[in-house]
């Protein structure tokens, strides 16, 4: 007999199917059948004849045989169902984890774990914090003490500061003698000093950032170069100096972190833990080899606890996701309300503060946001992350110090069974650990979502951002980068890029980039998929780098796609093309390095219209880094006006 052997790749499973062959025309089955069937007569009589006494013992004596076997046959499916709904509930999590909304942790237990936490500070777990709040409450001569150490660290000199306010002296004196020279009637041009270059870097007492005529200007800057090449070493040897003494200060508290991390877990009774189904804890998909799962760094059953502070994910939805932590309403009316004025109706996830260190106004406004009844609008999912800060002395912070200060993420992740668990990851700049909050809120939408990651304080949309992505119809896979503009800035002569590049991969590794333009990693669109895998990647550069510069997630995102990582991974980690918009050119436009001059005199900016440009001349969907602009930040700051009176007038009428 001919057998047919079919395999699901999907599950695995192996069907195997037969019929007659050419050698058999059934009549031989035919015949073993019947022999068998006589052989088995005698069998067959016994049992059925015990059977039916069986049967005519049970109680019902009137109900027929037949009906019996029916009711008995439907008992025996009701108690299978039974007894296997565990184990097929269980399955079903198992096959739909990706398809499940993250873990939440309710109010009342971070409730709980902050009374936890105050507590364990009073038995002494932070001795060295507790005790300075205890100081700082004796009043009388402590509170003088308290002023002169205010005093002693308001009168210790500052490089930057001090540079700064010596580059204003020097410049002033440059306009002074510009203003001196337009009263004269004739100059030589190669003596004048009108419209020449100038440094926006303190160069020193003995060379001015500016050349003293025209004619000087090659000479004056060859020496600026140099001198700024000095600067550059002795900038890196104060890092490297300030970043060992910072690596000795922490391995001196690691021991006082650890006790604390340990302690927010502890005295939280079995009542206290989550206990309703939609925000039990649960194991977040894993990663690859290359690029794990963020979570997997505190074990392979570590689940994901984090919970929005109101507003729920749309999983069909398109969404936006953002870190806008520390910000006045102002920031937030600027983002949501030229966002809505482009019709778009998807969601936008954002980390806001706790409510205790919110500005005034901003949780009423965005939860006025956050009602997913109305389909027409906004949606708005926010969440407000635990942090535990300290400064880079190693001393505790209130809070990141605007991304200068190291932190840790609290209550994100818990065991198995959703009991809080101590952030895997050692203290690092909220910049950085963002992209671990983006992966676990990436995880709620559908692959062919599309998701954008972008900076919030200096963003202003124009025109839908996902319109021209959305009538393509639906695919999947896609990751666009956008880029600066490579005429102003390349890594190479961008202190700062060159500097993350450098600390995070070596100075060998990374020169090859140098003639590379900027990618900007404030600026990022992909489907689910390609994002989720993206973010992996990210947090997989920190772990394997442990760059904790603010901004070294620019590094870590220009290493990805100069090394080839991204590239190599396509078609095998969810990534099928990557898309590298230049400047001016994409969805996002990217301004930050055009500050050189206006961006009316680039052209990218409509002063009538009050519209940011491309380079074709279209309105740019969304501009980003627009304040770096005087005109256009004029604009957004009179529309910040407009909407802040609007929204004053629609809480009259309610």
């Amino acid at each position: 007999m001919q057998r047919k052997r079919t395999i699901n790749n999907k599950t695995g499973d192996v069907w195997i199917s037969g019929g007659a062959s050419n050698d058999d025309d059934g009549g031989s089955a035919k015949l073993k059948n019947s022999s068998s069937s006589k052989r088995g007569s005698s069998k067959n009589i016994l049992s059925s004849s015990i059977s039916s006494d069986c049967l005519h013992e049970l109680c019902l004596p009137d109900v027929p045989v037949a009906l019996k076997l029916v009711i008995l046959s439907f008992v025996g499916f009701a108690l299978l169902v039974v007894l296997t709904a565990k184990g097929r509930h269980a399955h079903w999590r198992y096959k739909n984890s990706w398809h499940m909304r993250a873990p939440h942790m309710p109010q009342p237990l971070l409730d709980k774990l902050k009374v936890s936490r105050s507590s364990t500070s009073s038995k002494g777990i932070r001795s060295s914090s507790s005790s300075n709040r205890q100081s700082a409450s004796l009043g009388g001569d402590n509170s003088q003490s308290l002023a002169d150490a205010t005093q002693q660290m308001l009168a210790q000199p500052s490089k930057f500061v001090d540079s700064e306010k010596k580059l204003k002296q020097q410049l002033k004196q440059l306009l002074d003698k510009q203003n001196a020279e337009k009263k004269q009637h004739k100059v030589n041009p190669n003596e004048s000093i009108l419209g020449v270059k100038i440094s926006t870097r303190y160069l020193g007492e003995d060379m001015l950032p500016y050349p003293n005529s025209k004619g000087n200007e090659k000479d004056w800057e060859k020496q600026m170069n140099e001198r700024k090449k000095e600067l550059a070493l002795i900038d890196d040897k104060e890092y490297k100096d300030m970043k060992q003494q910072y690596n000795e200060i922490m391995e001196h508290h690691i021991e006082v972190n650890d006790r604390v991390d340990h302690a927010l877990g502890e005295d939280i009774s079995d009542e206290e833990r989550i206990e309703d189904n939609n925000n039990k804890a649960i194991h977040p998909p894993k990663g690859s080899t290359q690029w794990p799962s963020p979570s997997e760094k505190a074990g392979s059953d570590t689940t994901i606890l984090l919970k929005p502070a109101f507003g729920s994910h749309r999983p069909n939805q398109d969404a936006i996701l953002i870190f806008a932590e520390g910000y006045d309403l102002s920031i937030y009316l600027a983002f949501v309300e030229s966002l809505l004025n482009t019709g778009y109706t998807g969601d936008l996830v954002i980390s806001i503060s706790n409510e205790a260190k919110l500005k005034p106004g901003v949780k009423e406004y965005l939860q006025s946001h956050s009602n997913n009844s109305q389909t027409g609008t906004v949606n708005v999912i926010a969440y407000e992350v635990n942090w535990s800060c300290f400064k880079q002395s190693g001393e505790t912070a209130s809070g990141s110090g605007e991304g200068v200060n190291h932190c840790k993420m609290d209550n994100a992740f818990g065991d198995a069974n959703g009991n809080p668990i101590s952030d895997p990851r050692a203290p690092r700049p909220v910049a950085t650990a963002r992209y671990e909050l983006y992966w676990m809120w990436s995880l709620q939408y559908n692959k062919e979502s599309w998701l954008m990651l972008i900076d919030a304080r200096d963003v202003w949309f124009q025109l839908h951002p996902f319109k021209e992505l959305e009538d393509r119809g639906k695919v999947s896979g896609e990751l666009h980068l956008f880029g600066e503009n490579a005429d102003a800035v390349r890594i190479g002569t961008s202190n700062y890029n060159r500097r993350w590049l450098n600390t995070a991969y070596g100075e060998k590794n990374v020169k090859p980039f140098y003639d590379k333009p900027v990618i900007c990693s404030g600026s990022t669109i992909g489907n689910q998929d390609a994002i989720e895998t993206y973010l992996r990647a990210m947090v997989a550069e920190y772990d394997a780098t442990l760059c904790k510069q603010k901004g070294c997630d620019q590094g870590f995102h220009n290493y990805l796609y100069y090394s080839g990582k991204l590239e190599k991974s396509l078609n095998t980690e969810g990534i099928s093309k990557i898309i590298v918009h230049e400047q001016g050119k994409g969805i996002i436009n990217n301004l930050g390095a055009m500050r050189a001059k206006a961006l009316t005199e680039w052209g990218l900016y409509d002063a009538k219209r009050e519209l940011v440009l491309n380079w074709d001349g279209t309105t740019s969907r969304v501009a980003h880094q627009y304040d770096r602009d005087k005109e256009a930040n004029i604009m957004v700051k009179n529309k910040k006006k407009q909407f802040e009176r609007q929204w004053k007038a629609s809480k009259r009428l309610r």
